[in-house]
């Protein structure tokens, strides 16, 4: 029976993620995205391959952590504080693996923040953002924090980093895999939050309004992500922003990918350094 239910389970995420990577090649397709694709990828079959490979591989860890309570944060240390800020319908286990590799680069001072996307829109993310924001920085005017976000976590970071009253108390702002213009596989959204993703709505406008921050600002994403399409919704479209490709992958192993961290830290390094 226990054999049954695994290959059950298997097959539903294999039917589950086929199905996204299908609408990602529709859309790219219909946006005219997929010669860029193919260029960036060198042989796009193969880096569909590893993309289906790592998103089966990212959701056989993320659904579980989906559903455990998240676990408490260990005791802050010293330096500019580091807040990890997670994506639609996760919680703050999705930091577990970067906040370890965070930590033993030497980021001791790192903090998540857990908001709830399932019932909830992006104003209560963003009210919840800005007290979390309060409680790290505290009275003082000369406090700073440095902003990751993954996925819808990197809009509610730009839009908290354009707020002004963290606006000059930013050291920094990364994101990854965020749909910067929303993205087209959110008219499948069961929820408001995930309508709200859809490009156009809510969540887009409120962050093509807010006005970025003035500093190093980081934007990671993959060519190959099953989430957020069409492909120029994966870039922010603005100057002033790095933006990097890392290799094909799905969207969530973006929390798991050992490049993707280190292209984290190298950027956060650098803020160090100044």
């Amino acid at each position: 029976m226990l054999v049954r239910i695994l290959v059950y389970v298997a097959l539903g995420l294999f039917v589950f993620t086929a199905l996204r990577f299908a609408l990602f090649l529709l859309s790219n397709g219909l946006a005219g995205s997929m010669a860029a694709i193919r260029r960036g990828t060198g042989n796009l079959w193969l880096a569909l391959a590893r993309g289906l490979g790592t998103a089966m591989a990212a959701d056989l860890i993320a659904l579980p952590s989906c559903l455990a309570l998240a676990l408490p944060e260990g005791a802050a240390g010293k330096g500019v504080p580091v807040l990890l800020v997670h994506g639609l319908y996760h919680n703050r286990t999705a930091w577990l693996v970067f906040a370890r590799r965070l930590r033993r680069a030497g980021f001791a001072n790192v903090h998540t923040y857990g908001y709830n996307t399932f019932t909830k829109d992006f104003g209560a993310a963003m009210e919840g953002m800005r007290a979390r924001l309060d409680e790290l920085l505290g009275d003082d005017p000369d406090a700073r924090v440095v902003l990751v976000g993954h996925s819808l976590g990197g809009l509610v970071c730009r839009c908290a980093a354009g707020d002004p009253r963290f606006r000059d108390r930013v050291a920094g702002l990364v994101t990854l895999g965020s749909p910067h213009g929303g993205s087209e596989l959110a008219w499948l959204g069961g929820n408001r939050m995930a309508r709200d993703l859809i490009p156009g709505r809510a969540i887009s406008r409120a962050v093509a309004q807010a006005p970025d921050p003035d500093c190093p600002r980081l934007c990671v994403y993959t060519l190959t992500d099953d989430y957020v399409f069409p492909l120029d919704h994966l870039r922010t479209g603005r100057d002033g922003w790095t933006e990097r490709v890392c290799a094909p992958m799905g969207h969530v192993w973006m929390l798991y990918s050992r490049q993707v961290a280190a292209m984290a830290i190298g950027f956060l390094a650098q803020l160090k350094d100044k």
